[in-house]
């Protein structure tokens, strides 16, 4: 009885102990760890959740006509929190105040869980994860064109027509094709 007490203690304080380091690694990455990436399904799931917001932004951004704009969260920032920069010409960007019809939307699908949007020309991006260098979330192709990217190692059709689910990553796509980092 003593030996399997010993063992039941000493399980149970490795597990403890594992527990305390993946909480503080997790508060240290802002509670974002490699094992916690979503897949493919669970960002389906998020696209039938968060639709009416995801597309009604996809289509506003678009029609701003810019060759590309982005959207970030500065949590340090009170007022205006949400930042849009914008391209109206090639490699030129300013900040511009987000339009008042998009405030509300884009804080509710901050709130969410997406960290940062992106828009070019066909594509709409709605990052949900990143961590170090990967990032995952979905993309919305207004022509129905497949995403494509020198970074994007993953591209895979969601169950709403023009839906992507993405993974991006810098260091894997520029393992597999060197040629195109030079």
């Amino acid at each position: 009885m003593k030996i399997i007490r010993k063992v039941i203690i000493i399980t149970l304080s490795i597990v403890a102990v594992v527990f305390i380091v993946l909480s503080i690694v997790g508060y240290i990455f802002g509670g974002k760890l490699f094992f916690m990436a979503p897949s493919r399904f669970k960002m389906d799931r998020f696209l039938k959740t968060n639709y009416a917001e995801l597309f009604y932004v996809a289509n506003a951004l678009f029609d701003l006509d810019y060759i590309s704009s982005e959207i970030s969260n500065d949590p340090f920032r009170e007022e205006d929190k949400y930042i849009m920069s914008v391209s109206p010409k090639y490699l030129v960007y300013e900040t511009v105040p987000i339009p008042d019809e998009l405030v509300g939307h884009i804080q509710n699908l901050y709130e969410s869980g997406v960290e940062y949007i992106s828009c070019g020309r066909d594509f709409v991006g709605f990052s949900t994860w990143a961590f170090m260098d990967e990032i995952r979330g979905i993309k919305y192709s207004r022509t129905g064109e497949k995403p494509d990217g020198e970074q994007l190692i993953e591209v895979r059709q969601l169950s709403k027509a023009n839906w992507y689910y993405y993974v991006h990553n810098f260091v894997k796509a520029k393992a597999r094709n060197p040629e195109l980092f030079q």
